[in-house]
């Protein structure tokens, strides 16, 4: 387990870069790339967060059919 893990964390990492350099290359500048990266990370986290929520609401509706027998 703790080697898939260690391997995620650097495939992540590596995926990271690349994406970085990417941008660096097509902006010209690592501040620029900066910035792009700041935008998709967020808007990651936006859609993260909200399929969380999605997830938790049919949860939730799951365990109300169950309670209800339907």
């Amino acid at each position: 387990m703790g080697r898939f893990l260690s391997g995620l964390i650097v495939l992540i990492a590596v995926i990271f870069l690349a994406v970085l350099l990417f941008f660096r290359f097509t902006d010209g500048s690592f501040e620029a790339a900066g910035a792009r990266m700041d935008v998709m990370l967020g808007a990651a986290a936006d859609e993260t967060g909200e399929a969380a929520r999605d997830i938790a609401r049919e949860t939730d509706q799951a365990i109300d059919d169950l309670r209800d027998g339907d």
